[in-house]
C-alpha cells in the first residue's frame, strides 16, 4: 500500500463525525471497497476540508479509481495544507508525468531536495520530465549526477543515450546506448526492448545495418509485438541485400499491424525489385493515395517518435518503502 496514513495511531482518542467517517473510508480502501471509501472520505472531506490526510486518502481513492485529475486536485490540496509532506509531493510527481503535464512535475519539485532515498527518484523524475520538455541540456545534468547510482544506471545512461541523438550525435549515443543494454537486460525490465530498439536505431543512422539488425532482432525477442522494430528489421535486411529475409520481416510488422503503411511501402518496393511482382501491385494499390513524400515523411516521424517518446512512463520504483515524514505522508 503506498500510503502510509496510519489513522488508527493518528486519530486515537478522538470522536467525531469527520474521523469516524475518515477511518472506515481509510479501511474500506484497504479492503479494496474502493467506491465506498471514495464516499465516506468524501463525506469526511466534506466536513473537514482543512484536513490534509484526508484530502491525500481521497486522493489515494481517486488515484486507484484511475481518476487522474480528480486524485491531483485533492493531492494538490493536501500540499498545500502541508508543504512539508514530501511523499504527496512526490504521488503528484506521478501523477502529472501520467497526465503528461511535465511542467506541474518541474512546477512540484521545485523546491530543496530531500534525503535518500528520495532524492534520487526526484533527481530522475525531474530529469525525465526536462527531456519530455526537450530542455535537453537541463536534463542531461540532472541525469549525469545519477549515472552511477546503482538503481538508475540502466535508465539514466539510455536516456543520456537518447539526448546524444537527439542532438544528431550519434556516435556519442552508441556507449551510452551499449551500457544500458548490457546493464539493463532482465527478464523483468519491461524496458529492455526499447533500449535494443534505439541502439538498432543509432546504429541504422550510422549505416552500420549489421549492427543495427543484431539490435533490433534483440528488440523484437523481447517483444515481438512491435511492428516497427519488425519493420526496421526489413530495412536492415534490405540494405543488407537479405531480401528473401526482409520480405519476412515486412510481412511479420504487417501481420501484426495490418494498417502499419510503411511496412506496406517498403515491402511492395522490393516485391516489385526482387520477388512477386503481383503481390507488389495489390500492395501499391492499397498506398496509391499515399505520395511517397508523404510516406518517407511518416518513416522519419516514426522513427523519431520512438526514440522521444517513453513506452513505459513511470520512472524507477524505489526499492524500500519511504518512512512518513508527518502524519498523512505519502511513501512511495
Amino acid at each position: 500500500m503506498l500510503l502510509a496514513f496510519a489513522f488508527a495511531a493518528d486519530l486515537a482518542g478522538q470522536t467525531s463525525p469527520a474521523v469516524e467517517l475518515a477511518k472506515n473510508g481509510w479501511q474500506a480502501f484497504h479492503e479494496g471497497r474502493l467506491d465506498e471509501a471514495k464516499s465516506l472520505l468524501s463525506q469526511a472531506v466534506r466536513l473537514s476540508p482543512r484536513q490534509s490526510r484526508y484530502q491525500a486518502a481521497l486522493g489515494e481513492v481517486d488515484w486507484s479509481l484511475r481518476d487522474a485529475e480528480g486524485a491531483a486536485q485533492h493531492f494538490e490540496i493536501a500540499l498545500k495544507l502541508n508543504p512539508s509532506n514530501t511523499a504527496v509531493r512526490y504521488r503528484l510527481v506521478q501523477i502529472y508525468q501520467a497526465l503528461n503535464q511535465d511542467l506541474d512535475v518541474i512546477r512540484i519539485l521545485q523546491v530543496p531536495d530531500p534525503p535518500e532515498p528520495l532524492r534520487s527518484i526526484w533527481r530522475f523524475s525531474r530529469a525525465y520530465s526536462l527531456f519530455r520538455l526537450g530542455r535537453l541540456a537541463a536534463a542531461r545534468r540532472e541525469f549525469l549526477v545519477l549515472v552511477n547510482h546503482p538503481d538508475f544506471e540502466a535508465p539514466v545512461t539510455f536516456f543520456l543515450g537518447r539526448i546524444a541523438f537527439a542532438e544528431n550525435h550519434f556516435e556519442q549515443a552508441l556507449p551510452y546506448f551499449a551500457k544500458a543494454v548490457r546493464v539493463g537486460d532482465s527478464p523483468t525490465n519491461k524496458e529492455f526492448s526499447s533500449y535494443t530498439y534505439d541502439y538498432g536505431l543509432t546504429f541504422f543512422r550510422l549505416g552500420r545495418y549489421a549492427e543495427a539488425n543484431a539490435q533490433f532482432a534483440l528488440s523484437t525477442q523481447r517483444y515481438a509485438l512491435e511492428p516497427l522494430a519488425w519493420m526496421m528489421r526489413g530495412r536492415c535486411d534490405e540494405e543488407l541485400k537479405n531480401y528473401k529475409a526482409a520480405i519476412e520481416d515486412y510481412e511479420e510488422s504487417m501481420r501484426i499491424d495490418p494498417k502499419f503503411e510503411l511496412s506496406y511501402y517498403h515491402l511492395a518496393r522490393l516485391q516489385q525489385r526482387y520477388g512477386d511482382k503481383q503481390r507488389a501491385d495489390e500492395l501499391f494499390k492499397r498506398l496509391a493515395e499515399l505520395r511517397n513524400g508523404e510516406l518517407k515523411d511518416a518513416e522519419i516521424r516514426a522513427q523519431e517518435e520512438a526514440v522521444l517518446k517513453m513506452k513505459t512512463a513511470p520512472a524507477p520504483a524505489l526499492t524500500q518503502p519511504v518512512q512518513p515524514h508527518s502524519p498523512g505522508n505519502a511513501a512511495p
